[in-house]
């Protein structure tokens, strides 16, 4: 890993240079060494950085302490993989951790100011129409500012990919298709089509919502005017379906 000076020596180049003032971390965990994270966010204050930042992270790689501390450093939100809402999924995906994990990470990020992005996976092979319905009530229950749903996607060399392709239920092989929101393989669990009907339909559960909209426009900045955009394109897509 970089060091917590050299990352900053970067951050402080791009302000100074080239007037950034927000900043992405797209490492997949970018928690999974928390006293790393503690000595960027320190050195950022260090330098009085004014900046702002999220990243994306584990559910389980998080304490209050960190939180916040991110959270004074400028970070304004964080992306957590939840990828389910059933135990069962969760447990068949290996993940190692529990619904109450999640709950509580949730719930620190947002007692301590930061917005909340979850990240789902939908049509793991154990997936079935009611694991799918649990996990969209679950997200509901979370209540994070953003949602992405993925459909589960069978790259070439993982165990999921030698796993449908062994029972034969890889259906598309056009590795240009492989963009996440695409149905790729077909379980006798879940159909494709059912699997993409119930992933618009669990976007639209999300963010058809008077009191979501609301609160995205009233919170307003990058994430927020994003969220309203996409609320609101959902609801032209449903309003448009109906007709």
């Amino acid at each position: 890993m970089r060091s917590a000076k050299n990352v900053v020596d970067e951050l402080e180049h791009l302000v100074k240079d080239f007037n950034a003032q927000q900043f992405t971390f797209y490492d997949d965990a970018f928690s999974v060494n928390q006293e790393r994270v503690k000595q960027i966010c320190q050195e950022i204050q260090a330098r009085n950085l004014k900046i702002k930042w999220d990243c994306e992270t584990r559910v389980d790689m998080v304490s209050r302490e960190l939180l916040q501390l991110m959270k004074d450093s400028g970070c304004i939100a964080v992306w957590f993989g939840v990828e389910a809402g059933s135990q069962m999924v969760l447990d068949a995906m290996g993940k190692g951790y529990k619904l109450e994990t999640i709950k509580k990470a949730f719930k620190t990020a947002q007692e301590v100011g930061l917005m909340t992005v979850a990240s789902v996976v939908l049509g793991f092979p154990e997936e079935t129409p009611e694991t799918l319905r649990e996990t969209t009530k679950f997200i509901e229950e979370l209540n994070p500012d953003d949602v992405g749903y993925y459909i589960a996607t069978p790259y070439p060399g993982t165990p999921m990919h030698e796993e449908v392709t062994k029972k034969g239920w890889l259906k598309i092989t056009d590795f240009n298709r492989y963009d996440t929101a695409t149905p790729i393989f077909e379980t006798p669990l879940i159909s494709s089509k059912q699997l993409k009907e119930m992933r618009e339909k669990a976007f639209q559960s999300f963010y058809i919502r008077p009191s979501y909209i609301y609160k995205m426009w009233r919170k307003g900045g990058v994430y927020g005017k994003s969220a309203t955009r996409t609320a609101l394109a959902h609801l032209r897509r449903k309003i448009k379906a109906a007709f």
